[in-house]
């Protein structure tokens, strides 16, 4: 595993990888921007109320929750971005570390699009679901937090490497014989996730990440 996250992160900063990060970036910032003008546009059509002060704290309130929005459901909407770029990505990383290995073709984009999806709703809705834990049990529910985030993200992105090798019950019944590796590859990726901008990048470090383990766990099953 250590490896396979030494080989990801020596990429992770060439130009086409960085491409990746900024558009998925870019998409995640007008997502928002349209989400806070939509928000905007809402306000105006309701009654005003007799009380100026009232309004302006609408206004404001309104518009923080969009910020605060923005951070915290930041990572999942970027990562349902990155996904759609991940082909490309991992295109490049079997090029050069796996050229040898010919079997690659790629999934149809609704594929991929159906898992970035599932991901980020599944990320959003387990995060929303343990928030109560993480405010009473600080520890405890962090640690939940993390362990359900591991376990999304490393078979989300284990499946999104394996499709273009594997149907999809080969590639769920190699993600079962490998469950515990794959969780702490996830989790390696959750804790990314925490970590605020550079959840922007973890993405694309669990994509290329994947792949490696993916081929991993491949050329360990043709030695056995």
């Amino acid at each position: 595993m250590f490896a396979s996250a030494r080989k990801a992160l020596g990429m992770i900063f060439e130009p086409a990888f960085l491409g990746v990060v900024f558009r998925s970036f870019l998409l995640t910032l007008l997502l928002f921007g349209l989400a806070f003008a939509a928000v905007q546009y809402g306000i105006q059509l309701l009654p005003p109320s007799p009380w100026h002060w009232l309004n302006g704290a609408i206004d404001i309130i309104a518009s923080l929750l969009v910020i605060v929005a923005l951070l915290f459901f930041g990572a999942p909407v970027a990562a349902l971005f990155a996904s759609l770029f991940l082909n490309g990505v991992a295109k490049r990383i079997e090029k050069k570390y796996y050229p040898d290995d010919t079997t690659a073709s790629a999934a149809p984009f609704l594929t991929y699009l159906f898992v970035g999806l599932r991901l980020a709703a599944e990320v959003i809705v387990v995060t929303v679901a343990l928030l109560p834990a993480d405010v009473m049990l600080p520890g405890v529910g962090s640690f939940a937090t993390l362990v359900a985030d591991g376990w999304l993200l490393g078979r989300e992105f284990f499946e999104l490497a394996a499709l273009r090798h594997l149907s999809r019950a080969e590639a769920d019944s190699m993600r079962k014989r490998h469950a515990t590796g794959i969780l702490g590859a996830g989790i390696v990726i959750a804790l990314l996730s925490m970590i605020p901008v550079v959840n922007f990048f973890a993405p694309l470090f669990g994509a290329a990440f994947m792949v490696h383990v993916f081929h991993h766990y491949q050329r360990q099953e043709r030695l056995t």
